[in-house]
C-alpha cells in the first residue's frame, strides 16, 4: 500500500501533503499586519456608513412625523375668535328647496330657506356700535417703534 506506483486516492493525497509541506513559508510579519490593518479600516468604514444610515432614517422618520406648518401666526386677540368651521354648503346633507310661496319676505325679517336674506330692521340709531375699548397687547402691536 505504500507502494511509490499505488494509484490509490490516499497515496495522491499523501503526495500532495508532502510536496505542500516542503513549499510552504511562513508570511513575513509586515504583510500580516497590513491584513490586519486593511481588515479593520474595513469594518471601521462599514459601522461609520451603518451609523450614518441609521442617523438619516432617524430623522426622516422624526420628520414625517412631526405636524406640518401651522401657517403664519395670528395677531392676538382678545377675547379669541373661534376657528372657523366648515361653510354651511359644505355640510352634507339635502339641497334647499325652492320656496312654494312666490311672495318676497317681508322687509324686516330675515329668511333662512334658501332665499334673499335682510337684516332685521334697525331701532333707529344712526352711529355704529362703540369699538372695544384698547388693550395693551393690542396698544403694543400697533405703536410704531420709537427711533
Amino acid at each position: 500500500m505504500n507502494d511509490p506506483t499505488d494509484p490509490s486516492l490516499r497515496a495522491l493525497f499523501r503526495a500532495a501533503a508532502d510536496h505542500g509541506s516542503r513549499e510552504a513559508t511562513t508570511l513575513p510579519v509586515a504583510r500580516v499586519v497590513e491584513r490586519g490593518r486593511r481588515a479593520r479600516r474595513r469594518r471601521v468604514a462599514l459601522a461609520t456608513v451603518t451609523a450614518g444610515v441609521v442617523a438619516v432614517l432617524g430623522v426622516a422618520t422624526a420628520a414625517s412625523l412631526a405636524p406640518g406648518p401651522a401657517g403664519p401666526a395670528l395677531p392676538a386677540t382678545s377675547p379669541s375668535v373661534p376657528e372657523p368651521g366648515p361653510s354651511p354648503s359644505a355640510r352634507p346633507g339635502p339641497l334647499p328647496q325652492e320656496t312654494q310661496d312666490a311672495t318676497p319676505p317681508a322687509a324686516d325679517s330675515a329668511t333662512t330657506d334658501g332665499g334673499r336674506t335682510r337684516p332685521p330692521a334697525t331701532s333707529g340709531r344712526t352711529t355704529p356700535p362703540t369699538a372695544p375699548p384698547a388693550t395693551a397687547t393690542t396698544m403694543a402691536t400697533t405703536t410704531p417703534p420709537r427711533g
